[in-house]
């Protein structure tokens, strides 16, 4: 698309034009060509590394999400636990606009010039300071209407999404540095923190408007973590530099457009749907428990973009083969994973919501069912979205993001009259139903525009078989009706011994992986020589 032309800019022809300033100087280009291996394996481990440091602190903290998303339902109930969340995601719909997508402009050119941060992130502070203080009082006159409650846990969710905003900075500084150890002791100690000061509220028998308050201590004890890790990773100073805001702030544009589109798309169902339900109805409950479950099942996303961005975009410096080697793998790597556990978490959703909610909630796993086949999609466009950005697709990124965002309410207007006489949780269904929709619809637009290079045999075969054993495993449920919730086991034995039958998964390709990350050190050592 012509359109895309913009992306190209000062900061992006500067990179060009000169190394970056922690770099060697460039090598001639026989030594570059035999170097390049040996570059792409050391990268290849310090990505492993990095995966595995980021990958250890998620699983710590989805353990704390994990108690907190399965307490704070029962505590509440289904009506205050959805005034809870719409306050929540309410806040963090008007907050995308103080993002400016300075975030994905950091992981594409901090990558390559990690001093490059000082120069603008002053200004990038000044400037959503001054966004903020409209926002809020927007908010809070907008909200009027609703319970007081409901207003004040949607504004300390508010100040709280300020230093979300802020620590998503620094932690893509981090990440596009390769210095991830103190943002990885940082996601667990916040998440340790908002899950002991949210306990103990529980027990003391705090209201929902109070419980946002330790989300909010966390978040600005680990903003203050996290800028001293950042001036220790990339030397970064605070200067006011407006030439150099106003220059990134235009490159960025296009980013900032299409994050605000995938963000609104990502938090406007709880609100609409609270629109479309009347005032006492546990709709919004139901569906934001459901939610809250399927995106336990999304918690690796930060690995994946922390770990390819840098090293896509390193590869992309060398040659765009092997960028799409990397994205092809990348691909392949996502499907063979998150399909089968997404999968079960659709056939058990009845089984999870009992299990951890109880019967309250129960009318919740008709949304989880719908809510799970999501986060496969959710994961490729991911993966894909980070493909176009490396490759100068921002204003592509921007358009498809548009439309995803106009489908959702499109979607859900036509799909929950449609559900909503089907019994109790049925419009919060509709409104998952929706959410799948739209993102099979972006994830065929997002694979059409990077065409044929992002595909081979190899990842094509192994996403179809991936689908087919999918198949086969649900009809095997149906078939065995009768055993109730034990079925899931033999479910996971089908779909494993597919698997490994139908070569989606290769012991070989494990190996490799292992023997990556056991002699890392070498490959380095191996890089740097």
């Amino acid at each position: 698309m012509s359109n895309d032309s913009p992306a190209v800019s000062e900061p992006e022809a500067r990179a060009d034009a000169a190394p970056p300033q922690d770099e060697a100087p460039p090598r001639s280009d026989a030594h570059a060509t035999t170097a390049a291996p040996h570059e792409a394996a050391g990268e290849g481990a310090t990505a492993l590394r990095n995966g595995l440091r980021l990958g250890v602190s998620l699983l710590l903290t989805w353990g704390v999400a994990l108690v907190i998303t399965f307490t704070l339902p029962k505590y509440l109930g289904p009506l205050f636990w959805g005034y809870y969340k719409y306050g929540f995601e309410y806040a963090a719909t008007l907050a995308v606009f103080v993002g400016f997508g300075v975030d994905t402009y950091i992981s594409r050119e901090v990558a390559v010039r990690p001093k490059h941060a000082s120069d603008f992130f002053g200004g990038v502070v000044a400037v959503r300071t001054l966004a903020v203080l409209p926002l809020f009082a927007y908010g809070w006159y907008h909200l009027g209407h609703k319970l007081h409650e409901e207003r004040l846990a949607a504004a300390m969710f508010g100040v709280t999404q300020v230093f979300v905003v802020m620590n998503q900075t620094f932690q893509q500084t981090l990440q596009a540095a390769s210095r991830v150890g103190g943002l990885a002791v940082a996601n667990v100690v916040a998440k340790v923190l908002w899950g002991g000061g949210t306990f103990a509220a529980v027990m003391l028998g705090a209201p929902f408007w109070f419980l946002p308050l330790p989300m909010l201590a966390s978040e600005a004890l680990k903003a203050a973590f996290l800028y001293w890790a950042t001036r220790e990773a990339v030397g970064l100073r605070i200067v006011l530099d407006l030439a150099a805001t106003k220059t990134v702030l235009r490159v960025a544009f296009p980013f900032f457009i299409a994050n605000a589109a995938v963000t609104l798309g990502s938090t406007i169902d709880v609100v609409v749907l609270r629109e479309l339900v009347p005032e006492g109805s546990e709709e919004v409950g139901w569906y934001s428990a459901a939610r809250e479950i399927a995106r336990l099942s999304a918690l690796m996303s930060p690995v994946l973009s922390g770990v390819l961005v840098p090293m896509m975009s390193r590869a992309k410096h060398r040659s765009e083969d092997e960028f799409f080697r990397i994205l092809r793998r990348g691909i392949e790597g996502v499907g063979v994973v998150s399909i089968p556990l997404t999968l079960m978490l659709a056939l058990g959703a009845e089984l999870v919501i009992g299990a951890a909610l109880k019967e309250k909630f129960l009318p919740a796993a008709a949304s989880l069912e719908w809510l799970a086949p999501t986060f496969v999609l959710a994961y490729f466009n991911v993966l894909l979205w980070i493909a176009l950005m490396i490759l100068d697709r921002s204003w592509t990124i921007t358009v498809i993001s548009f439309v995803g965002l106009a489908l959702l309410p499109v979607f859900i207007l036509g799909i929950v009259p449609l559900t909503r006489a089907l019994g109790p949780g049925s419009t919060g269904m509709g409104v998952a139903m929706a959410l799948s929709a739209r993102e099979l619809v972006i994830a065929v637009v997002f694979f059409a525009f990077l065409g044929k290079r992002a595909v081979d045999r190899r990842n094509a075969l192994a996403i179809a078989k991936s689908f087919g054993i999918c198949g086969v495993v649900v009809a095997v449920h149906v078939w065995l009706a009768g055993l109730g919730h034990a079925r899931l086991l033999v479910d996971m034995a089908v779909y494993g011994a597919l698997m490994l039958g139908a070569g989606v998964v290769r012991p070989r390709d494990i190996k490799d992986v292992l023997r990556m990350i056991k002699d890392r050190k070498k490959i380095q050592a191996e890089a740097a020589g």
